[in-house]
């Protein structure tokens, strides 16, 4: 087979080539016998109509298969010969069957980067050293026994840190606003309605960390039962959540329904049986620590990995396809859109941050090409593949978990092209595990005042 190859800017290249006459034939005789099998004409028994008479019919569609599986042939000899990835065509300039029986053709076609590969075994990486101790697990526990406090009503008793108050207040009110100038349902005016019986604790005053709405909490301590309050909450010009309420301030006429004193449950066998399901307190400790040992361990994964794909795009630099970026950017944009609505931004809000959106779109869709292009050059080179059997046991435990039948979920992951999208997730992976197996990871303590445990 001739191929001729031109190599253009913006990864892509014009391609010539003649394809000889054998493999043409042997590709038509091959595709009319596909047709065959499956023609249904009236008057012939399914597999039983004449050669003749399937090419005559469907001498459309069989043409059309036959140039398709040639340039494919094409192309995947291009790759094997020529090093030449082809990922789409960009137009056909010439597709011609000569008198001879060869088939020549000219086209424009997208292909993929010429990425060369920086070091990528022995990558060093430098992460926190996760402490799963004593204190941490101590600290999960006084969580599950505030889970399963009891709240004791207090008579005469006035509201202090650490106190919790069930209070209700009527429709809140936006000062130097008229009614009109309130924010709709969707940018924060569900929180300005009234409410009956809500619970809130009180945090030390000193806190930074607050329920609810920043400020309110605080304001309802020295306060009794059965007393009233003008609650006045200001919020922040850049407070996203809440798009219609940013920089102004709210008064909720607060009442206090009741006051009542936390009262922990002893840490107990009882206790511990009632939490984990007849398990004793020992074995609840162990738990809780075997659980954080897991959160840590995954948190340390994904810092190891970050750091070796951060490393590994700095040292390697290479054109990306323009209509594979453009479209990438597209998705991103999508994203960072979808997830502003589900903070609370509304359409001007959007519209606002587009230059923004955009820009960070950008600059996401970039890295993630780069990476995408970085991990498919190193599965090359290190000859890692994922099976078909991979790609199924995938599958069986998507369908277990949506508690659907295989068969379904199959379908509709070849309705959607999934299963190639499920074969390039678990080839990332095992490209990510080969890496990180192979890096120099380095632990080191963390700055003073930060806990790395905790972060996991």
């Amino acid at each position: 087979m001739n191929i001729a190859i031109e190599r253009l800017p913006d990864c892509k290249a014009v391609l010539n080539a003649e394809v000889p006459a054998e493999i043409v034939k042997e590709t038509r005789d091959l595709v009319v016998g596909l047709f065959s099998q499956q023609a249904k004409v009236p008057g012939y028994r399914p597999g039983k109509t004449p050669r003749a008479v399937v090419e005559k019919r469907y001498a459309k569609q069989i043409d059309e298969e036959l140039k398709e599986r040639l340039f494919n042939r094409v192309f995947r000899e291009a790759g094997e010969t020529r090093d030449l990835e082809v990922l789409g065509i960009a137009k056909i300039d010439r597709e011609v069957y000569n008198a001879d029986g060869t088939f020549s053709m000219t086209t424009e076609v997208v292909t993929a980067p010429e990425v060369s590969l920086p070091d990528y075994k022995g990558i060093a990486v430098e992460i926190p050293k996760f402490a799963v101790d004593d204190e941490r697990v101590a600290e999960s526990l006084e969580r599950m026994r505030s889970e399963h406090a009891e709240y004791v009503e207090l008579e005469g008793r006035e509201l202090a840190a650490g106190d919790v108050a069930v209070i209700s207040w009527e429709a809140a009110t936006l000062k130097d606003t008229g009614p009109e100038d309130g924010p709709d349902e969707e940018n924060g005016g569900w929180l300005l309605e009234p409410r009956e019986e809500y619970w809130i604790k009180l945090p030390a005053a000193d806190a930074e960390d607050e329920p609810f709405l920043p400020g309110f909490a605080k304001q309802l301590a020295g306060l009794e039962a059965g007393e009233t309050k003008d609650v006045e909450v200001t919020f922040d010009d850049s407070e996203a959540v809440f798009a219609g309420l940013r920089g102004k301030t709210a008064v909720f006429p607060v009442t206090v329904k009741s006051v009542r004193e936390e009262k922990l449950p002893e840490l107990t066998d009882e206790l511990a049986s009632k939490i984990a399901g007849g398990k004793t307190l020992e074995d609840l400790r162990a738990g809780i620590r075997a659980n954080l040992e897991r959160e840590a361990d995954s948190v340390r994964d994904r810092l190891i990995k970050n750091q070796i794909l951060t490393k590994l795009g700095a040292e390697t630099a290479f054109e990306l396809p323009r209509h594979m970026l453009f479209n990438e950017t597209q998705r991103q944009v999508n994203d960072l859109v979808y997830q502003g609505y589900n903070r609370g931004m509304d359409d001007e809000a959007i519209r606002e941050s587009e230059e923004q959106i955009v820009q960070e779109a950008q600059a996401r869709a970039a890295s993630n090409l780069k990476t995408s292009f970085i991990l498919e050059k190193i599965a090359e080179a290190e000859k890692i593949a994922v099976t078909d059997g991979e790609v199924s046991n995938r599958v069986v435990m998507m369908a277990a978990q949506a508690g659907r039948p295989v068969k379904k979920v199959a379908r509709q992951l070849r309705d959607a092209n999934g299963f190639q999208r499920i074969r390039r997730e678990l080839l990332v992976g095992k490209v990510l595990e080969f890496l990180k197996s192979n890096a120099s990871v380095t632990e080191v303590d963390p700055p003073a005042g930060e806990d790395a445990g905790g972060a996991a």
